[in-house]
Parts: C-alpha cells; sequence; structure tokens
C-alpha cells in the first residue's frame, strides 16, 4: 500500500516589519519600504478592526494611506500604513 503525502499548507508570510514608525494622539504610523509590504501589512490591520481613537476622524478605518508617504533621507522612498 502507498503511503499518502500529507497536504502542506502554504507556509504563511511573515508579517511585513516597518522601517519607521510614529505614534500620534489618535492613530500611530508604520512606514515600510516596499508598497507590497505596505499593502500586506494594511491586511493585518483591516483584519485586526483597527480604527482611529478620538478626534476629527474617530472611528474612521485604519490602513493604508498614502497621504503619509515620503522620501526619507536615510531609507528613500517609504510607504505609510496607519494603525491604532
Amino acid at each position: 500500500m502507498a503511503a499518502r503525502k500529507a497536504a502542506r499548507k502554504p507556509a504563511a508570510q511573515a508579517e511585513p516589519v516597518p522601517v519607521k514608525t510614529d505614534s500620534r494622539i489618535c492613530f500611530g504610523i508604520a512606514w515600510f519600504a516596499s508598497e507590497e509590504e505596505a499593502n500586506r501589512y494594511s491586511q493585518i490591520v483591516h483584519k485586526r478592526g483597527d480604527t482611529y481613537n478620538g478626534g476629527w476622524y474617530h472611528g474612521m478605518a485604519c490602513g493604508r494611506d498614502r497621504g503619509f508617504d515620503y522620501k526619507d533621507e536615510q531609507h528613500g522612498q517609504l510607504y505609510a500604513v496607519t494603525t491604532r
């Protein structure tokens, strides 16, 4: 009798690590070196249900925010994701 091979699950991708972070009064920002990493992290933030905590945008969903993208002198172009 031939042994059955166990079905393999695809390897889970590691959570992207931000290059820089900042804390604001109502939310945080994590900056990533690539837009792909920022988009992957944004999906994690959405699944967690992160929202702004207070201020004008209280309750608004956190996630990918191109308005905070910028070119850093040390790291080059960075891509922003807002978090709780």
